[in-house]
């Protein structure tokens, strides 16, 4: 073999040691971009997994009632999720703590007392009670609280959308908000049509009273002064006070939901 058959031969594996060389590198730089991108598409399947909570932890709590209407699993679900993202729940150390009606009971009959003492012996700091849609009697087990604290009870209770009677709620809560019915009342139960006009409204009602029952520093005095809370806590609403069908008169803290 002669000099010049040498020189191409060796040039030729050198050229082709080159060429292999160099694809291995691109593939690598090829596979590098390739795990880069699947971390980044990794990490937006989570994108907030890194926000902030809407809410800060506190001590304070406001127990939520789910009672009628209001009790349903998916309901249930719906506002739980609700409250969760928008105060924090009480096993998250958050504001809102909930009971459900019946559910949260041992035995139905003994309702009155059960709830009585699950709000005067509860360890927890409550600023606040919110009932909604109120169950027959509700209104015996929030006397026998008000007893406890000799008729003056340091947090506020509030009635939205009760099926309790009229005068027991007035006399038993700070306030009491109904939704205004156009349609007739059958054997004392709201039309379907009715129950979902108010579970419409419902969830935004609930927040708007969370958020101003949490700044407040005790009851309302039941006065004129009741109506100016009114509102300002459900500003931008329609409402009005809730008028006797029997006598024509108001309560100073019964209103309807317009």
């Amino acid at each position: 073999m002669n000099k010049n058959k040498i020189i191409f031969l060796a040039f030729s594996i050198l050229c082709l040691s080159l060429l292999f060389s160099c694809k291995k590198t691109v593939e690598e730089e090829a596979d590098s971009s390739i795990l880069q991108l699947t971390i980044q598409d990794s990490m937006e399947e989570n994108p907030f997994e890194a926000l902030p909570q809407n809410w800060q932890k506190t001590n304070k709590r406001i127990c939520v009632i789910f009672g009628y209407d209001f009790n349903s699993p998916e309901i249930i679900q719906s506002y739980t999720q609700l409250l969760s993202e928008n105060f924090g729940l009480d096993e998250e150390d958050g504001l809102i703590y909930t009971i459900t009606y019946p559910d949260s009971f041992k035995h139905i009959k003994s309702y009155v007392s059960e709830l009585t003492s699950m709000i005067t012996e509860s360890e927890k700091d409550l600023i606040g009670v919110i009932i909604l849609g109120a169950p027959e009697n509700t209104h015996y087990a929030l006397g026998r609280i008000q007893d406890y604290w000799n008729m003056n009870p340091p947090y506020p209770i509030f009635s939205l959308f009760p099926q309790d009677e009229s005068l027991g709620m007035e006399s038993t809560c700070d306030f009491v908000l109904d939704k205004y019915i156009s349609t007739d009342i059958t054997g004392g139960k709201l039309h379907d049509e009715d129950i979902s006009h108010i579970l419409q409204e419902a969830p935004q009602v609930l927040l708007s009273v969370i958020n101003y029952m949490k700044n407040l520093n005790g009851p309302f005095t039941k006065d004129s002064s009741v109506q100016a809370h009114v509102v300002q806590m459900l500003k931008g609403y329609k409402i009005q006070y809730f008028i006797d069908p029997e006598t024509g008169l108001h309560a100073i803290n019964h209103f309807v939901l317009y």
